[in-house]
């Protein structure tokens, strides 16, 4: 590390443990003890996962609105999304989040998408028309039939789906006539923030790399798979457009592929959107050092997620950067890493549980810092 300049830290959540605001401030605080002359900025991030709704409303001095909504086992919790200008900003993780739910609870089968159309509903009513969706993080993996569900009915979607004789549907355009009557819906432009650039099905797609994270046997990944597929099919028959092979559709569990039947929708990476709001690129050039990282680095972290991105941009404007992470999958080949060098803050003999406790997980990363070599 040059002794002249910042260092930036910009990294995401260590999930279920530190929010990327917390990740941050115990870096800091361990840098400044470490070295008391050190110059540190630091800027809360995300990729459209938890915590990306409050970081884009507090970066553009909006305000949190709390509602009621079904979580992802159609439960009814408190939640929260943005309004900043002109726009509201949410996050299917703080609605229907993986991290609500026990890992007893955890069943994608099950899981539904339905509080995340409560929430566009929510958000339509007030007379918004712009909407950032960070997807990421979800429980779910329903091609985001809830959330479709939530807008225009249950029965009204099964309606829709029936075939009549010879498997013909009696209208092939009646769910896009279902959303066109749901009020203030086609006026509304939906951003898609996402990391994922995953299609809906395949051995890329939503089922056969994310499910298993959310409580998916083996042995329910083809149901799953199929599930996706028919649904996805009909959702291409219904709006004429090609979902299933889209990038970003298999997002949150397909929640990405149902917003493609939006009258007005376009993807955007999440951390992009933050970037752009901060003006990161500047001041990322300028710095010494850039600190990233979350709470496991794996291969799907190579797949554009925070710590990748950042460390991508690092690496293009010649700056050092560090990855720090709770844990560190040992598939990830460190010849195809952007990092300067990754640092595991966990102890290898701590278990996950202690060291997913908050104060733990600050104390690993004070240790880790004070005897890194910077």
């Amino acid at each position: 590390m040059k002794k002249e300049g910042k260092i930036i830290v910009i990294a995401d959540s260590f999930k279920g443990s530190l929010s990327s605001s917390e990740v941050a401030e115990a870096v800091k605080n361990a840098l400044s003890e470490k070295d008391a002359k050190l110059e540190v900025l630091t800027y809360d991030i995300s990729d459209g996962g938890e915590g990306f709704a409050e970081i884009v409303t507090k970066a553009r001095g909006g305000k949190m609105v709390e509602i009621e909504a079904r979580d992802a086992l159609k439960r009814p919790i408190k939640t929260r999304y943005g309004v900043a200008d002109d726009f509201a900003v949410m996050d299917v993780a703080s609605v229907v989040g993986l991290t609500k739910l026990t890992p007893m609870e955890q069943n994608p089968w099950a899981a539904t998408s339905y509080g995340v159309g409560e929430m566009i509903h929510h958000i339509l009513r007030k007379g918004i028309r712009k909407t950032i969706i960070g997807l990421g993080g979800s429980a779910t993996n329903d091609c985001g039939r809830g959330m479709l569900e939530a807008l225009v009915g249950q029965k009204r979607i099964y309606d829709c789906m029936l075939e009549g004789p010879y498997g013909i549907r009696k209208s092939k355009n009646e769910l896009v006539e279902a959303l066109h009557e749901v009020a203030g819906l086609d006026d509304c432009e939906f951003i898609i923030a996402s990391d994922v650039n995953n299609p809906l099905c395949g051995p890329n797609g939503a089922t056969h790399v994310f499910a298993a994270q959310k409580g998916a046997s083996p042995a329910i990944l083809p149901r799953l798979e199929q599930r996706n597929r028919k649904f996805g099919l009909f959702l291409e028959e219904q709006t004429g457009r090609k979902i299933i092979d889209q990038p970003g559709a298999g997002a949150a569990g397909g929640i990405g592929a149902a917003l493609m039947t939006m009258k007005h929708w376009k993807m955007q990476r999440g951390i992009d959107i933050l970037i752009d709001l901060y003006d990161l690129r500047p001041i990322m050039k300028s710095a010494s050092l850039i600190i990233t990282g979350e709470g496991c680095i794996d291969r799907q972290t190579l797949c554009g997620k925070v710590p990748y991105s950042i460390g991508l941009m690092a690496k293009e404007m010649g700056v050092p950067c560090i990855a720090l992470c709770g844990r560190m999958n040992d598939n990830i080949d460190t010849a195809e890493v952007p990092w300067t060098k990754i640092i595991q803050v966990s102890p290898p003999d701590q278990s996950l549980s202690e060291s997913m406790r908050p104060d733990v997980a600050r104390e690993n990363i004070r240790k880790a810092i004070s005897s890194a070599s910077l």
